[in-house]
């Protein structure tokens, strides 16, 4: 179903996946930033359900899957993985896409579609629990930031990523496979290296304010059950947005992962309404 590519972006060797309806409007998936998270463990089970009406493009990020680890100190996460994907949609020439993003991956989406090189490759623009860094839970931050490599720490993150009480032996093998690949870990956990020698500077999060900038229709998917998000994000989000939609699924943080079937007809339907069908 989904075909398996590498690319060359500057230095950085990228995996995507490819599959779907050729012929058929494009959906770019971005997947989740969790330890051992990649496109197959974010999006597998939901490209089921997509894969004949769309085509289907799944990036994975610098750090991620099968794509070169590497962290660029002195920035925020976002901006090197902004930079690398927007050299993917160049060398593929995608345009006139539907994005979807799953928790960091949603950030990422709702990023894009404030930057001029990529807003106008959006037709439209889709975050499942991702608010761009503010409204994360402290418990939640602090539980996705410790991992050892072993299925007890992958059962552990998926506690937090899927609903309360959801156990899924499948995905948590999934997640500590990928978190195995050379230099997964290490990359992930880079940034929280400190200089002795220099303060430590707050973080500030431009988001929601920024959104305001945003000519791209957006759905944000909230899941009721999420204890990874401050209640009510979805709506804090909405407001700075001009053309937005928001649904609720009683569900967790990715309900694309544990929720397919009612994820693929929110998306569906919203492709729907953006293409006139």
């Amino acid at each position: 179903m989904l075909r398996d590519h590498h690319v060359k972006l500057g230095p950085v060797r990228t995996r995507y996946f490819e599959g779907g309806n050729p012929l058929a409007p494009t959906v770019v998936l971005i997947h989740e930033g969790g330890f051992g998270g990649d496109a197959l463990n974010t999006y597998g089970r939901l490209v089921k359900r997509l894969a004949g009406e769309y085509r289907l493009l799944l990036p994975e990020m610098l750090g991620f899957g099968g794509t070169d680890k590497a962290v660029f100190f002195g920035e925020n996460p976002y901006e090197p993985r902004l930079r690398h994907l927007a050299a993917f949609l160049d060398t593929l020439d995608v345009g006139d896409a539907h994005f979807v993003g799953n928790s960091f991956g949603g950030g990422m989406v709702l990023r894009l579609s404030i930057r001029a090189e990529t807003s106008w490759r959006m037709r439209s623009a889709t975050s499942i629990s991702g608010t761009g860094g503010p409204f994360r839970t402290p418990e939640a931050l602090r539980e996705m930031a410790e991992y050892l490599p072993s299925v007890e720490d992958a059962r552990r993150i998926d506690s937090w990523v899927l609903h309360p009480g959801a156990q899924d032996e499948d995905h948590a093998q999934a997640r500590l496979q990928s978190s195995l690949r050379p230099g997964q870990w290490e990359s992930m956990m880079a940034p929280t290296l400190r200089s002795p020698v220099q303060p430590e500077q707050a973080r500030s999060w431009d988001f929601p304010d920024v959104l305001s900038a945003s000519a791209v229709p957006t759905l944000l998917v909230a899941g009721t059950l999420d204890r990874m998000l401050e209640e009510g994000w979805e709506d804090m989000l909405a407001k700075h947005l001009k053309d937005v939609r928001v649904e609720r699924l009683e569900a967790g943080h990715s309900p694309n992962i544990s929720h397919p079937d009612d994820t693929a007809n929110l998306l569906r339907d919203f492709f729907n309404h953006i293409d006139g069908r």
